[in-house]
């Protein structure tokens, strides 16, 4: 993820591909309305995204590891509606930095 454009069409599709993970979980598990408040979420933060040049230069160095920045996307993406509520993408991306900065300790 060697540029920002790249790292918010990454950001984008991901948001996109756990949405559809957590609909499909939502008729698995039609009990647990999680997924479902969890789906809609991430489509409403996908919406959201908007990256300063500030916070991209913060972030630039952490996402360089394709691999390691897409397993922490994914985690970040796997608690919204479950143990995190971002309150927007400015929350997320927090929660992103957070799981990033764990994972390069």
């Amino acid at each position: 993820m060697n540029n920002k454009s790249i790292f918010v069409s990454t950001l984008s599709a991901q948001f996109k591909i756990t949405a559809k993970w957590r609909d499909n979980n939502a008729k698995r598990f039609s009990h647990d309305i999680r997924n479902a408040e969890s789906s809609r979420r991430l489509l409403e933060l996908e919406s959201e995204i908007d990256i300063s040049d500030d916070t991209w230069t913060r972030l630039a160095p952490l996402v360089q590891d394709d691999a390691i920045c897409l397993s922490a996307i994914s985690e970040t993406n796997r608690l919204v509606g479950f143990k995190e509520k971002p309150a927007d993408f400015a929350a997320w991306l927090e929660n992103l930095h957070c799981n990033l900065t764990r994972g390069a300790e």
